[in-house]
C-alpha cells in the first residue's frame, strides 16, 4: 500500500474514532461539515475546469452520458430494491446515498490508483451539477411507484419540500463551482492550489469526518444496535453499487473500467448526510454517516485492481 493510500485511511479512521469517543474534542466543528464539502467540491471543480469537461464530453460522449445515467438513476434504484425488501428502514437512505453525485474525493482516488482521472472528474462535475434535479425527479418517481405498488411504505417526510431540497444543493454545489471557475481565471493561484491539494483534502476530510461522528456519538452509546445496522446497511449500499461494475464491457480499457469502479463505489455521502439532516430522519443520516467506513476500505480495492490490471507501475 502506497504511503498516500495509508495516510488517508489512517486518518479518516482516526477521525471517525476521536468523534465517537472524543465528542467534546470536535463540538466547536460541528458546523463545517457542509464548509468542508464546498471546499472539496472546490477543489474538484479546479482540478477539471470546464475546458477539459468539454472535452471529454467530445471525445467520450456516449461513455460520459452513459456513467452519469448509470450513477444518478440506475444505481440507486438497484440499491433501493433489496434494501425495501430485506432492510426497509434504510431504503430511503439507501436510495439517497446511492443517488448522490460521484464523491469529491473520487477524483482523489483515481490519481491514486492511475485510472481514467479525467473521465472521474467529468463525471464528479456533471453529477453534481445535475444533482439538484435528478435527486428529487429520482424521488418523486420512486415515491409514485411505491404508492401504486405499496403504499406508504417509502416514509417520505410529510414536511419535505423538494424545492427547498434542490435549492440547499444549488446552494452547497453552485458556490464552488463559480468560487473555481473564477480562481482559473488567476492561473498561479490555481496552479499553487493544485500542488497543494492532497494535504488541504486529507485536513478537510478528517475535519468533516470528526464533526460528523461526534454527533453520532450520543446514538453510539445509547443504541449501538442501529449504529452496527447503519453500518452493515452502508457496507452493503457499497457492494451492491460496486457490483454495477458485473455490467461493464470487458472489452472496456482498464484505466476506464477502473474509473467507473470508482465512479460507482465513490459518492457524496456527507453531502446526502446534510440534506438528510436538514429534510430526512436519523435512519437516512445514519446511513449516509456510516458510508464513510465502506468508501475509505474500498480505496484497498482499487489498489488492488490497479496493480491486477496493470497500472500499478504507472502509479
Amino acid at each position: 500500500m502506497r504511503p498516500r493510500d495509508l495516510a488517508m485511511i489512517i486518518v479518516s479512521f482516526l477521525a471517525m474514532i476521536a468523534g465517537s469517543f472524543l465528542p467534546a474534542l470536535a463540538e466547536p466543528l460541528a458546523p463545517f461539515p457542509r464548509l468542508c464539502l464546498m471546499i472539496l467540491l472546490y477543489l474538484g471543480f479546479l482540478s477539471v475546469g470546464t475546458e477539459a469537461l468539454f472535452v471529454h464530453a467530445r471525445l467520450l460522449p456516449g461513455t460520459l452520458s452513459g456513467l452519469v445515467l448509470i450513477r444518478l438513476f440506475a444505481l440507486p434504484l438497484l440499491a433501493f430494491i433489496p434494501f425495501e425488501i430485506f432492510m426497509p428502514d434504510f431504503a430511503l437512505g439507501a436510495l439517497l446515498v446511492g443517488a448522490a453525485s460521484i464523491g469529491v474525493v473520487a477524483p482523489v482516488f483515481s490519481i491514486m490508483v492511475n485510472a481514467d482521472t479525467a473521465l472521474v472528474l467529468a463525471g464528479n462535475l456533471i453529477t453534481s451539477l445535475l444533482l439538484p434535479l435528478t435527486l428529487p425527479i429520482l424521488l418523486y418517481m420512486v415515491n409514485a411507484a411505491m404508492t401504486l405498488l405499496r403504499p406508504g411504505t417509502l416514509h417520505l417526510p410529510e414536511h419535505l419540500s423538494l424545492s427547498g431540497m434542490t435549492l440547499s444543493l444549488c446552494v452547497t454545489i453552485i458556490a464552488p463551482f463559480v468560487a473555481a471557475f473564477l480562481t482559473r481565471r488567476v492561473p498561479r493561484a490555481a496552479a499553487f492550489i493544485l500542488r497543494n491539494q492532497f494535504p488541504v483534502a486529507i485536513v478537510t476530510i478528517a475535519v468533516s469526518t470528526l464533526a460528523i461522528f461526534s454527533q453520532y456519538s450520543g446514538i453510539l452509546h445509547q443504541s449501538p444496535s442501529l449504529v452496527v445496522q447503519a453500518l452493515f446497511a452502508a457496507c452493503l449500499l457499497g457492494g451492491i453499487m460496486m457490483a454495477g461494475g458485473l455490467f461493464l464491457p470487458r472489452s472496456m480499457p482498464p484505466q476506464r473500467r477502473l474509473a467507473f469502479l470508482i465512479s460507482y463505489g465513490t459518492m457524496n455521502n456527507v453531502l446526502m448526510l446534510i440534506v438528510s439532516l436538514e429534510f430526512f430522519s436519523a435512519f437516512e443520516s445514519l446511513i449516509a454517516a456510516m458510508y464513510l467506513v465502506p468508501l475509505n476500505a474500498l480505496l484497498v480495492v482499487y489498489r488492488r485492481w490497479s496493480q491486477a490490471w496493470g497500472l500499478e507501475q504507472a502509479c
